[in-house]
């Protein structure tokens, strides 16, 4: 299977996004002139050229001649340092980004009302859909430590909480979440059980949702990704988050016949679902390749892979 295309295709796009970013925000923080910002900003030496290593340095050094203390008396003076701050993750080594929040936290959550608004900047930087930079595993230590402080309110955390449980097992790299489903016919099932042995499209399919609807149809109706269900080479799997119902059973039946349906309730505990339609893409073994696709991009590694495939003669 040729994996490397459709990825490559689904990632151009993050890619730009990336690349847009750093022209955007890279001259701003990397400059020595510090007027206008909420407390001096770290200035990488001349030393430092490559721009890992002076993002590297900016990470490291960036709260430095901050007082975290008193910082949060202007909520909107630090959510815009904390915004130059998130936009220049992408570049930085992962070990440094990672190290870098840890300490900020560790910083900050010795006064719960101060650990809530750093949990909220940081929901809006990297998780939101209007996030600056998108990024699970940088926002997922901001949600789980909102959500594991026992001195912050219940109600104000429950959300962080939901996010940082669906956000632990479905990460890329990881292996995606079993579960058991219910088909429109009645029987229960598993994804472990039938994703196995191929890479799997994993659609949470709402029909209550018009974009879920939409991509649903330009799925079925795709004939090179037809063809790779029937080599054998891909599985779809449509899954309602929800409990069956009899509207759901008789939307279902005018699904592909070559898909794999069901619904599952409290699925969307255990998956990140914050966008729609969410679809993830799995290994043979459940490994999450990527997650919440572009349909368009999708269906253009399908052409790929199609056409490869063909060309050798498989």
């Amino acid at each position: 299977m040729l994996i490397t295309d459709i990825l490559s295709l689904l990632r151009r796009g993050a890619a730009a996004a990336v690349a847009a970013v750093s022209l955007a925000a890279a001259p701003a923080a990397l400059a020595a002139d510090n007027d206008g910002h909420y407390f001096p900003y770290p200035v990488p030496p001349e030393s430092l050229q490559t721009l890992t290593e002076r993002t590297n340095f900016l990470l490291e050094h960036f709260w430095e001649r901050c007082n975290i203390k008193s910082a949060f008396s202007s909520l909107p003076k630090m959510r815009e340092a904390f915004n130059d701050y998130v936009q220049f993750m992408p570049y930085a080594d992962a070990a440094v980004v990672h190290a870098s929040i840890d300490n900020l936290i560790k910083q900050v959550q010795k006064n719960p009302r101060n650990l809530l608004a750093l949990g909220e900047m940081a929901e809006g930087a990297l998780y939101s859909d209007t996030a600056l930079v998108l990024c699970d595993e940088c926002y997922l230590p901001f949600a789980k430590a909102v959500a594991a402080n026992k001195k912050i309110a219940a109600a104000d955390k429950a959300r962080f909480a939901y996010q940082a449980g669906a956000l632990q097992g479905s990460q890329i790299g990881m292996e995606a979440p079993d579960f058991t489903f219910t088909t429109p016919e009645g029987e229960s099932k598993t994804l472990a059980e039938v994703a196995r042995g191929a890479y799997v499209v994993l659609f949470f399919n709402d029909p209550e949702c018009d974009d879920c609807e939409l991509a649903r149809v330009r799925l079925s109706a795709d004939m090179n990704l037809n063809d790779l269900i029937d080599m054998g080479q891909i599985r779809v799997v449509s899954i309602l988050p929800a409990e069956p119902s009899e509207e759901w059973k008789e939307k279902a039946a005018s699904y592909s016949k070559k898909w794999v349906v069901g619904a599952a309730a409290n699925v969307d505990e255990i998956y990140d679902m914050r966008v729609s339609p969410v679809i993830y893409y799995l290994d043979g073994n459940r490994c999450i390749l990527s997650k919440s696709l572009d349909t368009d991009g999708l269906k253009e590694g399908f052409r790929v892979v199609n056409e490869k495939l063909k060309a050798r003669g498989k």
